[in-house]
């Protein structure tokens, strides 16, 4: 790989010394890098000076000289230049100018040196690489530094090992995937190395998400989900303990509103007193939180009741599951592009609901959120804030990114059920759209979902179309007995359970 000088030659370092000239122009260097790369290949650039009477006296390498000597070198490689005293200044300043190396030159020669110096020729892996958690070299072993450090030194570059670990992240990935032109950034002084690699990191989390979304996918198709569907009051769910559903999603009765069929002794919605209905709300919720996976989200989209008056029934209700030991996640707000055409003495035209988001206490949720497209609809590097300091930030901004909490659809359309069923009829059942943006963002394929007041189904059909079994539970008979034959034709009667009739 290095091959001699010709005019090369190997002087006894007791007869080496620096030359008076340009011992009073020296500053102290550290070379513990540079001795531990001669140790480890040698001497493998030669110093220069004039050789006089058996006498070299060094003119340039002078801190390869001291590294040789501290290391206990014998000989050093020497190439004799012989010019005047008087030129030996001048000479030193010609000999070190250097035009300024480009960033994607330094990585590419860094890159030819690592693969030489690695245990496996040309391969880019981690392991040899010393690539793992390039934030701190408290993480390197002595050899996965060395790597860099020679690396460094045998190119004479300008930057520290640390750096260059960060560089060649930058540079491979650029290799990959050059859409956000990091080197040519770097090159250009839009950006630090460090501002680089913090962006590949960020790509490489979008890179996830996409392989992700695309993993997802494919287990959607793959999946062969099953669906049950319950005739009970869900007051009391113990039966359904067994199936420890990993997500619920159900839409509540309004309050006083409608005069809801079947509803049994409880007569929920048309309970006397705000009281007595939140009283019947907690308990189908706590009789929920008995049956879910430890790591469980529950998912209520509920309206706010303006029969005889305002009575902050969203507010109450809130607090209501707070005093259940359910987290809040957050709240989203759904807002009805086509309300009905209700008039509220004083008030204007009601629009939108509540969609409560919570979670088991403690729980590791699950959270793939929808996203939806960026204005440019591409990944790029944007400018972001400027830092205390005054430095630009930048950040990668996806193609997609994450919706808002207020999330605007039309009210339900009961066209989404009447292809089942022509005659059959619920009112004011929650959009399927509505529980499509939830399951999506909170389930994994192969999940148990449960709607507890199933209604026309619509939960349970979005839980099999996203890859989830479904139960559904109803006080409602003609609900249920339309809901087994809405997941029969989406599932096909041969992946349909027995429709269950509680005693």
């Amino acid at each position: 790989m290095f091959k001699s000088n010709p005019q090369e030659i190997d002087i006894p370092i007791k007869d080496v010394e620096i030359h008076s000239k340009v011992i009073n122009t020296l500053k102290e260097k550290n070379t513990e890098n540079l001795e531990r790369t001669m140790k480890m290949v040698g001497q493998l650039t030669p110093v220069f000076g004039n050789l006089v009477d058996g006498k070299f006296f060094i003119t340039d390498g002078c801190a390869r000289y001291k590294a040789a000597q501290n290391i206990g070198l014998k000989t050093i490689r020497c190439i004799p230049i012989n010019i005047p005293d008087e030129e030996i200044i001048k000479m030193r300043m010609i000999s070190n100018q250097r035009v300024k190396r480009s960033y994607i030159e330094m990585a590419s020669c860094a890159e030819h040196i690592l693969q030489t110096i690695g245990s496996t020729q040309g391969k880019k892996k981690e392991e040899w690489l010393g690539m793992d958690n390039l934030e701190s070299d408290d993480n390197y072993g002595l050899a996965g530094k060395d790597r860099f450090e020679l690396a460094s030194i045998l190119l004479d570059l300008p930057i520290k090992s640390s750096t260059l670990r960060k560089l060649m992240a930058v540079y491979w990935h650029n290799q990959i995937d050059n859409s956000l032109g990091l080197m040519d950034g770097i090159d250009s002084n839009l950006y630090s190395i460090d501002q680089a690699y913090r962006l590949i990191k960020k790509d490489e989390k979008i890179q996830e998400k996409n392989a992700f979304k695309e993993w997802r996918n494919n287990e959607i198709s793959n999946q062969a989900v099953w669906s049950k569907v319950f005739h009970q009051s869900s007051d009391n769910l113990s039966n359904l303990k067994k199936y420890r559903p990993n997500f619920a999603m159900f839409s509540p009765t309004y309050w006083t509103m409608k005069d809801y069929r079947n509803q049994g002794e409880m007569k929920f919605g048309q309970e006397p007193t705000l009281e007595e209905y939140l009283n019947n709300c907690k308990k189908f919720i706590l009789s929920l939180i008995e049956i879910m996976d430890e790591n469980g989200v529950i998912v209520i989209v509920i309206g706010e009741s303006f029969s005889g008056g305002y009575k902050s029934i969203l507010a109450k209700y809130e607090m209501m599951l707070i005093d259940t030991g359910l987290e809040l996640l957050g709240v989203c707000e759904w807002v009805k592009s086509n309300p009905s055409p209700v008039v509220v003495e004083n008030f204007y035209r009601p629009a939108n609901e509540k969609i409560f988001v919570c979670k088991m206490k403690g729980a590791n949720v699950v959270f793939n959120p929808k996203m939806k497209m960026t204005k440019e609809g591409k990944k790029m590097v944007k400018k972001s804030h400027k830092s205390k300091d005054g430095s630009n930030r930048f950040f990668v901004q996806d193609e997609e990114t994450v919706i808002s909490n207020i999330i605007t659809t039309p009210v339900f359309n009961n066209s989404e059920y009447k292809k089942y069923d022509p005659n059959f009829t619920h009112d004011a059942p929650c959009p399927m759209e509505i529980y499509d943006i939830l399951t999506q963002s909170y389930t994994l394929p192969g999940m148990t979902c449960i709607d507890i007041h199933c209604g026309a189904g619509q939960g349970l059909e979005v839980f099999a179309k996203n890859g989830c079994n479904s139960i559904g539970v109803d006080i409602d008979i003609e609900s249920v007995e339309f809901c087994r034959k809405r997941m029969d034709m989406v599932l096909g009667s041969e992946n349909s359970e027995e429709l269950a009739i509680a005693a």
